[in-house]
């Protein structure tokens, strides 16, 4: 009797050991190197229950059952599930996993597959590689350098206007003077959700000033963004898809406990690359020269040249050391059936140019929730209210050096070409304010094993609101008795789709099908008025003008919608043979008649060979891939009524005292659809372990390109849009990375990327063999984008006179044998560049992080912008300051020099080769060193994380054609907004 109550008694006492769990410890290692682990996640299963490893991989849980199940899990590690079993000490090893095969890649519509499943060509880039190598405004700057095939360049380079994005080359023709044609930017969807593309140039923004929708998206909010570059990838998009498309993909909320973040940046900038103008000594001196080669009376000079005992810096004035702060908060968590992110950022961004600073506030909110078993609804939405002041980067602006800042009155001095800067920094307005927001709402349903629904609408708004305001104390306000330009823009976009999925597997068949309908609509409207002569300045809205002329009232309004069909089928033979198919047919208000349904489709496959039975294991060669796809692509960014035919309203047109329409562009109901047709071929090769290395081979065929051509004015019309033109891209790209090396306990990762590209025209089907507009040129068989000109033959030595060569070789210093004939205008250079990449290296010992980026481009050249020539035309030296490069002028008989005479007889060619650069670089983007602290530091500090790090960006350009020593060239010359150095510390904190 006794026996069997102790029997019990032990059941009973295990009973309640397992009822009131106990606490496990443990160490977690590398299996490799039996190296601690710090940072994994000890998660016990089916709860939210979980700690992390310490700096030695050590950890610490009570868990709530003895016979728990406990997660194992680390980034770059396979995850093990082990059970406690009663075990008050568990010591885990880790084993690596293949990070690059085995990452999860996001492909749109809800579709995310493994690397190695990939048939298309697509890169992802995570959160924190952007994040590391950039202190950018938005994440397609964050971009460059880090994807092969994908080229940026910024047109001003002001930090918060839109660059240019090309995918894989030029996929559409470019714009040639006044005529327009079909955007060259990728399909930008967040979360879904397509974005604006700000740099369609069809689309009419007037006089706004044009912010790039990016700079709207806190990259901190920013979980992934995939590029998907071939027809395999990018055909489900079908329209719009063909120059490539870009899925950013938001963080979401995770299991565990409710956890908060915040972190604090602050930047300091200084401006570098600055523009060296004539002093007052050098000024004088030439000024002096210029008056007297020019013919004036001698007794002239001096009052026309101005005050030698005057030195104004106007470029020091106007240009400041800034500091800027930003500030981001995050909470999130979540159990076992819902999640959540809540967001809250700040942006007080001081530029180096006075006058352009901007501010931002952004919140983005995630919630994930299983409403019943088998449903699943989620929401991820974002708010911005953003401002930026742009006033004119005046420090690029040559102003006299010996006019004072105020006269005798202490009054700002009055100019009589632009205003005064400080006194228009100080008296007038000029601004831009938008609010923003992205939404998108998802539900799915489970059906049944296999079969599964997916809804998703989302809606992208934006409202801007553009401000200039003109005292009469200055400049063109003096001139105008004072001026108010008011604009509103307000774009609201909805996109609305559901599908079915089916998704199953038999032996060693898998397949997974999609098939689903889409609606979008897109509706865009702005209104702005321009006010002269204003009653008063206390009050600076519009209504102020004195008469009825002195007011000017535009509107715009546009409004498009696309219905579309798309299906995508996915097939793989015991994970060896892969194949993707997919198809698309939309249909869009954008074309006329027949044109307005397209049908687009890709096929795609790969093979892995290395899992093949004659395959012999080895450590040298690990994993080799062998991919191939082609399909059609669609673009229709051609502007809401292309084919419809555009009539303007306005004062002037008005016929016998009445409002009439002016016919604007003819209507062309056989505009249809640009199409490209994409060809790509890769191989897919790891070695040693370690090593993966990628190598594509695309040709891209654009058939049908848009574009708009001026047509005679006995028409009535001024232009018609047509389908004109044919080109091809065609390239190499090679990928190399390198992941977890290691170098005694140092971890090395490395990104080695080149794109390679050449562009090609192949047909035009226009009046005349090429077409010719200022610098730009199209001509078949060359590349889209060529740079036309006359060649620059230096200065003559006898007489200081400009030469060029004419287009049979002779040399002419007669400005009207080139300027008037177009085909005296020759390639002279071309801005696309052979091959362009980037080289990216993360090292990190214990708690550090050291990681640089280099970028770098051969072979583009840059023509100067306008605003740069002309601080090299002599012709207006009577009105502004000079560049400091005019002190090598010519000035007398037998002197050789690029800069012709001082006189203002001379010749200005703004279209010749003397300002054209070779624009091939090496550039130290950034150098980044992080600490994160040990985990019984933060412990200690009540927190769950902390660190610190240090950033510089755009540290130091090495250019092939710098130009002259001591005078300006590429660097300073190439943006027409200052450049400048940041560097930026953070202190991130989590609980």
């Amino acid at each position: 009797m006794i026996r069997i109550y102790l029997i019990a008694l032990l059941v009973l006492l295990q009973f309640q050991l397992f009822a009131q769990g106990l606490t496990v410890t443990g160490t977690v290692r590398d299996a490799s190197d039996k190296l601690g682990i710090p940072g994994v996640t000890v998660l016990e299963k089916g709860t939210s229950n979980g700690v992390t490893t310490d700096f030695d991989g050590k950890f610490n849980l009570k868990v709530s059952k003895a016979n728990a199940e406990l997660m194992f899990s680390f980034i770059g590690y396979e995850t093990q599930f082990i059970p406690v079993k009663g075990q008050k000490i568990i010591n885990v090893q880790l084993k690596s996993a293949d990070q690059k095969l085995n990452e999860v890649v996001v492909l749109g519509y809800g579709s995310v597959k493994s690397r190695e499943a990939v048939v298309g060509s697509v890169e992802q880039v995570k959160s924190d590689e952007l994040l590391k190598h950039s202190n950018a405004q938005s994440v397609d700057q964050m971009l460059e350098g880090q994807v092969a095939g994908v080229y940026l360049e910024s047109d001003d380079g002001d930090p918060t206007s839109p660059v240019k994005v090309r995918i894989r080359g030029n996929n559409s023709i470019p714009e040639i003077g006044t005529n327009f044609s079909a955007s060259s930017e990728p399909l930008y969807i967040l979360d879904g959700v397509p974005l604006i593309d700000a740099l369609n140039p069809n689309v009419n923004t007037g006089t706004e000033t044009v912010i790039n929708p990016l700079a709207l998206i806190n990259p901190e909010d920013i979980e992934s963004v995939s590029i998907l570059k071939d027809a395999s990838a990018a055909a489900i998009y079908g329209a719009n898809a063909a120059n490539g498309v870009v899925i950013i993909t938001t963080k979401k909320g995770k299991q565990g406990k409710t956890r908060v973040s915040f972190s604090q940046k602050m930047l300091l900038n200084t401006p570098i690359n600055k523009i060296d103008y004539l002093n007052t000594e050098q000024y004088v001196e030439l000024a002096t020269e210029f008056y007297r080669n020019s013919g004036y009376p001698e007794n002239d000079i001096p009052d026309l040249v101005g005050p030698s005992d005057v030195y104004t810096n106007w470029r020091d004035l106007t240009l400041q050391n800034s500091v800027s702060h930003q500030s981001n908060l995050t909470i999130s968590g979540g159990g076992d059936k819902s999640t959540f992110r809540l967001s809250l950022g700040y942006k007080d961004n001081e530029t180096t140019t006075k006058g352009n600073d901007y501010e931002s506030t952004t919140s983005r909110l995630s919630l994930d929730s299983e409403l019943a078993k088998g449903v699943r609804l989620s929401y991820s939405g974002g708010i911005t209210s953003f401002k930026t002041d742009k006033y004119s980067a005046y420090a690029t602006y040559a102003y006299q050096p010996n006019i004072p800042v105020y006269d005798e009155n202490g009054d700002y001095t009055q100019m009589e070409t632009y205003a005064n800067p400080l006194a228009a920094l100080e008296q007038n307005e000029n601004y831009t304010k938008k609010f923003y927001s992205n939404n998108s709402l998802e539900l799915n349903v489970k059906i049944s094993k296999n079969f599964s629904t997916r809804t998703m609408f989302g809606l992208d708004y934006t409202n801007t609101k553009n401000y200039t305001f003109y005292s009469k104390e200055n400049g063109l306000g003096r001139k105008k008795g004072g001026v108010i330009k008011e604009s509103r823009r307000e774009n609201m976009n909805w996109i609305a789709n559901t599908q079915l999925e089916y998704n199953g597997s038999y032996k060693k068949h898998s397949l997974g099908a999609t098939a689903g309908v889409q609606l979008r609509h897109d509706n865009t409207n702005s209104t702005s008025v321009s006010e002269d002569n204003l009653v008063t300045e206390k009050l600076k809205i519009p209504g102020q003008s004195k008469e009825d002329e002195d007011s000017t009232v535009k509107g715009y309004e546009s409004e498009n919608a696309m219905r579309s069909y798309y299906g995508r089928l996915n097939y793989d033979f015991n994970k060896k043979y892969f194949m993707s198919i997919n198809y698309r047919a939309d249909a869009t208000s954008y074309f006329g008649g027949d044109q307005q349904v397209e049908n687009f489709a890709s096929i795609g496959g790969s093979w892995i060979i290395s899992k093949e039975n004659f395959w012999a294991e080895n450590d040298i060669i690990n994993f080799v891939k062998l991919k191939a796809s082609y399909g059609k692509l669609g673009n229709a960014k051609v502007g809401s009524y292309s084919a419809r035919g555009l009539y303007s309203y306005n004062t002037s047109s008005n016929y016998n005292g009445k409002l009439v329409a002016q016919p604007f562009a003819a209507p062309n109901e056989e505009l249809g659809w640009q199409k490209s047709f994409k060809f790509n071929t890769g191989l897919t090769i790891k070695f040693l372990k370690k090593f993966n290395l990628d190598v594509e081979y695309y040709n891209n065929k654009t058939k049908d390109g848009i574009m708009s051509l001026n047509v005679v004015p006995e028409t009535g019309w001024d232009q018609i849009s047509v389908n004109t033109a044919d080109l091809t891209n065609y390239g190499l790209e090679f990928t190399l990375k390198a992941n977890g090396i290691k170098l005694g306990e140092v971890k090395w990762n490395s990104n080695l990327n080149v794109g390679f590209n050449k562009n090609r025209l192949d047909k035009l089907n226009i009046y005349a063999d090429r077409l010719i507009s200022g610098t730009a040129g199209l001509i078949v068989g060359e590349s889209t984008s060529l740079i036309m000109g006359n060649r620059y033959a230096g200065v003559n030595p006898d007489n200081g006179n400009p030469q060029w060569y004419k287009k049979d070789g002779t040399i002419t210093d007669i400005y009207s044998d080139i300027s008037g004939d177009l085909s005296e205008k020759v390639k002279i250079g071309k801005s696309n560049p052979d091959f362009s990449g980037g080289f990216s290296n993360n090292f990190s010992y214990k708690g550090f992080n050291l990681a640089f980026m280099i970028s770098f481009e051969y072979g583009a050249d840059r023509m100067l912008p306008y605003a740069a020539r002309d601080m090299e035309n002599i012709k207006t030296f009577h009105l502004y300051n000079k560049s400091i490069n005019l002190v090598d002028r010519w000035q007398k008989p037998g002197d050789i020099t690029d800069i012709p005479r001082l006189d203002q007889s001379i010749s200005f060619n703004a279209y010749s080769d003397r300002f054209l650069f070779d624009q091939t670089n090496v550039s130290l983007k950034s150098i980044s060193l992080s600490y994160a602290f040990p985990k019984h530091i933060c412990q200690a500090l009540k927190l769950n994380k902390a660190s610190l790090s240090a950033n510089v960006s755009n540290i130091y350009t090495w250019y092939k054609d710098p130009g002259k020593s001591n005078r300006n060239g590429l660097a300073e010359y190439r943006y027409t907004f200052p450049q400048s150095r940041i560097f930026a510390f953070q202190l991130s904190l989590g609980i």
